[in-house]
């Protein structure tokens, strides 16, 4: 039987997300709360195996807080216009990070991996992770411990497009040039410069150019 905190402000996301676990193969017994208080009171109170935290505007939880318990694994799931601050909470050690706008398939995955001592990060959260945040070089120390786990469920190879892109980026091609010499929108050629450096486990163009020429 495996303990689980799950938390959100509204009780009809709170009786939804018991419905992704009936899939998961194990007994749960849940504690419900729509209080950061109620987390902490749980915390202290029951042997916790999971925490599921919904994310909203007004929601009280903070990195002291994961960093407090980081022994027990955290899932974090964000409105979309909050996902620069689920990524800091992923960053400060919460294990996953999921839109609630993904899929159920998705989410029963998110949690599936999380239960298996994995790492997970939806697909949404992987395209909205901006240079605003990935290259912010107050955050870099933390990027850097985050990459070390590699996003092990994504795979290393690029796509033709993306090994195309990776090649004009290193020959010394801005992006604003790359989209113009391939056709495309700017917004397209960040996307997929985002998309390699991650799944290159880099961080600026220098990486890239010795991770490529290996």
């Amino acid at each position: 039987m495996l303990n689980v905190i799950l938390y959100d402000s509204h009780p009809i996301i709170l009786r939804g997300l018991k419905e992704f676990f009936k899939n998961l193969g194990n007994e749960f017994t849940f504690f419900e709360t729509n209080s950061v208080n109620g987390i902490s009171k749980f915390l202290a109170g029951h042997p916790i195996d999971l925490v599921v935290a919904g994310m909203n505007e007004k929601t009280g939880i903070d990195a002291k807080m994961i960093q407090k318990h980081n022994a027990i694994p955290w899932v974090v799931m964000y409105n979309d216009n909050l996902y620069k601050k689920a990524l800091s909470l992923l960053v400060a050690g919460a294990t996953a990070c999921i839109s609630k706008g993904s899929s159920d398939l998705e989410t029963e995955q998110c949690l599936r991996e999380v239960l298996h001592a994995r790492r997970y990060i939806c697909e949404s959260t992987l395209q909205k992770f901006g240079y605003e945040f990935l290259f912010d070089p107050t955050n870099q120390a933390q990027i850097r411990n985050f990459l070390r786990y590699n996003l092990q469920r994504k795979p290393n190879k690029l796509s033709p497009r993306e090994q195309e892109v990776a090649n004009l980026l290193v020959s010394g091609m801005k992006t604003s040039e790359i989209a113009t010499t391939l056709n495309v929108r700017h917004s397209t050629v960040s996307t997929i410069k985002r998309t390699v450096m991650l799944k290159k486990n880099v961080i600026n163009i220098v990486e890239l150019a010795s991770v490529l020429s290996n």
